[in-house]
C-alpha cells in the first residue's frame, strides 16, 4: 500500500481518537456562586465559552470541579468517593459527564469543535451550520456582539447616583405626574396611538425617524440591564444588535449578574430595563403635553410615550411573553424554564390523553399541574395575539402607501412569524397520521368513503353561513322636532321637564312680550272704534264705505296681533319625549325670534346608522333583518334596514377610513350610510347609546364563499 495514502487514511483518526479517549474539562473562565433557593443549596455557574448559565446542586458542582481534562473517569470517581464518603463508579461519572455534554457545558478548543463537527452525520452538520446562519430564523436575527465591559465600568462610575433613594423618589414623582397627564388626556393619547397603529398619513421620513427612536429606546433599555449587572459585581462580556420579528432590538449578556447576585439583586437587574423606560416615559410625557400637535418633537415624544408606556406595559411588564416580566416571575417562583416546561407538559398531555399518541408526559408535581396548564394556555393565546397584531401592523404600514397590495406583506410577515409554529403543526399532523394511518385505512371502506364524500359535499354546498356586514353606531330618534320661539319674549312659565312624554298640541311654555300684548289691546280698541263708526255711518247713510274699509283694516290688525300673541304660547308639534336637559333652568330667559327652547323626540322608533365600505355594500338590501348590540345592555335587539344612501358620505364617520395615498391609490376608499330601524315600545333605549350593528343577508355555502373571494380577488387585484 502506498505510504502517502496510508498516512492520509490514518492521520485524521489520531486527533479524533484522542478526543474520544480524553475526559471533558471545565472552562477556565467559569464563575460560580452558591445560592439558597427554597432551603436547598444550589450553585449557579456561568460558562463564558458558550455564554450560558447553569444551575447544579452543590454535590454535582463538587463533582464537576474534578474534571480537568487530565484525570480519567476512574480517577475522578475514586477521588470524589474519597471526598464525599459515597461510592461512585466510572460508569456513573461517565453518564453524568455525557448529560452535561448534551447541554454544551464542557470547554472545547477550536480544534476539538472542528473534529466534533467532522464526526457528525451530514444531516446533523447541516443543522449546526444552519443554526450558525443569522438569517436562518427571521423571528430572531442576532448580529455579532461586541464587548462593552470597559465602557459600562466607566459609565457606572459616573452614574452611581441612579441607585440612591433621592433619585428613585424623584423618578417616581415624575412617573406619577406623567400617568396623571396621560389619564387626563386619554382620548387624545388613544387616538394618536390608533393612528400610529393604522399608520395613516405617514411618510418614509416618519418611518426613518420612528425606527431611529425605537433603536434608541431599546438601546437604553439594554444598557440599563448592563448597568445594573455591573452595579452588583457582574461583568458584561457581550452586547449586540438584533431584529426581533424585523423590529429593532439589542441584547446584553448579564449572566454573571444572575450568577453572583442574590434574589433581590437579580430582580433589580431584570427590572432595570423597565425602570429605564419608565424614566423615559416620565420625561417624554410633559414634552408631548406642552408641544403643539403635528410637530416633529410632539410626534417623537408620543412615540416614546407609547414605546415606554403602553408597549412596555403590554410587552415588557407582562409575564406571558419571554421578556423582563417573565424572567422576574420565573425567578420569583423558582422555575427558570416556566414557559418551556408548561408548554411541553400541556402539549404532551394533549397528545397522549386526547389524541392517544405514544408520547411521554414530563413529570410535574401535582400542585403545579393546573398552574402549568393555565399558564401555557393563557401565555400561548397572548403571544399569538401579539404576533397577529405585529402582522397587521406590517400590513397597515404598506397599505398606507399602496392600499391595493397591502395584504401581501401582511401575509408574508405572518408566514415569517408563524413559520416555526406552522412547521410544528405539520410535524404533528405527520406524526398523528403515521400513528393512526392503519385505523384510518381500515375505516375508509367504500361505504364509509362514499358517506364521507357525501357529508363533505353537503358541508360545501349547504347554505349554513349567513352573509353579514356590520359597523358601529350611535342611536338617534327617527322623528324629532326642535321647538323655537316664533316671536321674541321672556319665558314666564314652563309646563314640562326632561324625560316627560307630551302629546301633540300640549302646552310647553309661555312667553311674555309687553309690546305684543299692548299692540293687541290697541288693535282691539281700534276695532271697537271702527265698528262703532261703521254702525253710525249705516244709521246716517253717510260715508258708510270708508267706515267699512276701516273696520276691515282694524280686524286684520287684530287677527295679526292675535296670532303673534298666540305664538307666545309654545305647544308640542308632535307626540314624543322631552330630551332637552334642565329645561326649567330656562325660566326667565329672553328668547329671540328663532331661538331654540327645547327638543322633542319620538322614542318609540330609533335609528342606528352604520357605515359600510363600498366593497361590502352589495351585501345590504332594504328590508333585510339586522341585529344590534348596545355597549351598555345585555342581549341583541332586532331591527331592519330602512334606508341606504345613494352617494358616499362626506365628513367624519364612526368607522375609520382605510389609509390612502392619492398618488398610489386609484381612488379614495368610500363609505355609505345604512339606517337600521329599531322598535322601542318600552322606551328602554335612549338616544346617544352606542353599539355595533350587523346586517344579515342571504345564507351562503362554504364553497360559495370561497368562490366569491376568488372572484373578488381576481376582479379587484388582478384584472
Amino acid at each position: 500500500m502506498n505510504l502517502t495514502r496510508a498516512l492520509e487514511v490514518a492521520l485524521p483518526d489520531i486527533p479524533a481518537r484522542k478526543l474520544a479517549e480524553s475526559t471533558p474539562r471545565l472552562d477556565p473562565g467559569t464563575t460560580f456562586r452558591e445560592h439558597d433557593e427554597g432551603g436547598k443549596c444550589t450553585v449557579r455557574i456561568y460558562v463564558p465559552s458558550v455564554f450560558g448559565m447553569y444551575s447544579l446542586e452543590k454535590s454535582e458542582w463538587e463533582l464537576v470541579r474534578l474534571f480537568d481534562g487530565k484525570r480519567s473517569y476512574e480517577e475522578i470517581a475514586e477521588l470524589y468517593s474519597q471526598q464525599n464518603t459515597v461510592q461512585y463508579d466510572a460508569d456513573t461519572v461517565r453518564e453524568f459527564a455525557a448529560g452535561l455534554e448534551a447541554s454544551e457545558f464542557w470547554y472545547k478548543t477550536p480544534q476539538e469543535k472542528n473534529i466534533q463537527l467532522m464526526q457528525m452525520t451530514l444531516e446533523e452538520r447541516k443543522k449546526v451550520l444552519k443554526g450558525k446562519n443569522i438569517w436562518a430564523d427571521l423571528s430572531d436575527v442576532d448580529f455579532p456582539a461586541f464587548n462593552p465591559d470597559r465602557f459600562i465600568t466607566w459609565a457606572h462610575k459616573q452614574t452611581r447616583f441612579i441607585y440612591t433613594p433621592w433619585f428613585t423618589i424623584v423618578c417616581l414623582l415624575g412617573v406619577f405626574t406623567s400617568v396623571g397627564i396621560t389619564i387626563a388626556n386619554w382620548p387624545v393619547v388613544w387616538q394618536d396611538t390608533y393612528n400610529f397603529y393604522t399608520f395613516s398619513h405617514r411618510t418614509w421620513v416618519d418611518v426613518i425617524y420612528m425606527y431611529t427612536l425605537g433603536m434608541f429606546v431599546v438601546g437604553v433599555h439594554e444598557f440599563a440591564h448592563a448597568h445594573a449587572c455591573k452595579h452588583y459585581g457582574g461583568r458584561v462580556p457581550a452586547m449586540g444588535f438584533s431584529l426581533v420579528y424585523l423590529l429593532p432590538a439589542f441584547y446584553t449578556d448579564t449572566t454573571e449578574g444572575f450568577v453572583h447576585g442574590t434574589f433581590y439583586q437579580r430582580l433589580i437587574i431584570s427590572f432595570a430595563g423597565v425602570w429605564s423606560e419608565m424614566i423615559m416615559y416620565a420625561l417624554a410625557t410633559p414634552i408631548w403635553w406642552a408641544t403643539p400637535p403635528d410637530t416633529l418633537i410632539h410626534d417623537s415624544a408620543h412615540f416614546i410615550m407609547m414605546m415606554c408606556g403602553i408597549m412596555s406595559l403590554v410587552l415588557n411588564w407582562n409575564p406571558l411573553m419571554k421578556l423582563d416580566g417573565y424572567y422576574m416571575l420565573a425567578d420569583f417562583v423558582g422555575i427558570p424554564n416556566l414557559k418551556e416546561d408548561s408548554t411541553a407538559y400541556s402539549s404532551a398531555w394533549v397528545k397522549k390523553q386526547i389524541w392517544g399518541l405514544p408520547v411521554d408526559v414530563p413529570f410535574i408535581p401535582k400542585r403545579r399541574r393546573v398552574g402549568y396548564v393555565l399558564y401555557s394556555l393563557i401565555s400561548g393565546a397572548y403571544s399569538y395575539s401579539i404576533l397577529y397584531i405585529l402582522a397587521r401592523f406590517a400590513g397597515n404600514f404598506v397599505r398606507n402607501f399602496s392600499p391595493e397590495w397591502g395584504f401581501i406583506p401582511e401575509i408574508g410577515v405572518a408566514l415569517i412569524i408563524f413559520r416555526s409554529r406552522i412547521r410544528l403543526l405539520v410535524n404533528f399532523m405527520k406524526f398523528l397520521y403515521l400513528d393512526k394511518k392503519d385505523l384510518i385505512r381500515a375505516w375508509f371502506t367504500p361505504k364509509h368513503t362514499a358517506m364521507a364524500v357525501g357529508i363533505l359535499g353537503v358541508l360545501l354546498i349547504a347554505p349554513f353561513w349567513r352573509e353579514s356586514v356590520g359597523g358601529k353606531f350611535i342611536l338617534e330618534p327617527v322623528d324629532k322636532a326642535v321647538v323655537r320661539a316664533h316671536v321674541p319674549g321672556t319665558i314666564t312659565k314652563i309646563f314640562v321637564h326632561e324625560g316627560q312624554i307630551v302629546s301633540e298640541g300640549s302646552p310647553l311654555a309661555t312667553l311674555s312680550n309687553l309690546s305684543l300684548e299692548s299692540g293687541l289691546d290697541e288693535a282691539n280698541a281700534r276695532l271697537a272704534m271702527a265698528s262703532a263708526q261703521t254702525r253710525e255711518a249705516a244709521l246716517q247713510y253717510r260715508d258708510y264705505g270708508n267706515a267699512l274699509l276701516e273696520r276691515e283694516r282694524s280686524l286684520k290688525q287684530v287677527r295679526q296681533s292675535s296670532e303673534m300673541s298666540g305664538a307666545l304660547e309654545l305647544k308640542a308639534p308632535l307626540t314624543g319625549t322631552i330630551v332637552t336637559p334642565k329645561v326649567n333652568d330656562l325660566l326667565g330667559t329672553y328668547l329671540k325670534t328663532g331661538s331654540e327652547l327645547l327638543e322633542i323626540a319620538d322614542l318609540t322608533e330609533l335609528r342606528a346608522r352604520i357605515y359600510i365600505s363600498e366593497y361590502d355594500l352589495y351585501k345590504v338590501r332594504l328590508g333585510e333583518s339586522t341585529k344590534i348590540q348596545l355597549n351598555g345592555l345585555m342581549g341583541r335587539i332586532d331591527g331592519k334596514v330602512n334606508f341606504v344612501t345613494a352617494r358616499p358620505v362626506e365628513g367624519p364617520i364612526l368607522e375609520p377610513q382605510v389609509p390612502e395615498n392619492q398618488e398610489n391609490a386609484g381612488k379614495p376608499h368610500q363609505f355609505y350610510s345604512v339606517d337600521i330601524l329599531v322598535e322601542n315600545p318600552e322606551a328602554k333605549l335612549r338616544p346617544g347609546m352606542a353599539g355595533v350593528g350587523r346586517v344579515y343577508g342571504a345564507r351562503r355555502s362554504v364553497g360559495g364563499l370561497v368562490l366569491e373571494q376568488v372572484k373578488n380577488f381576481w376582479g379587484r387585484k388582478l384584472w
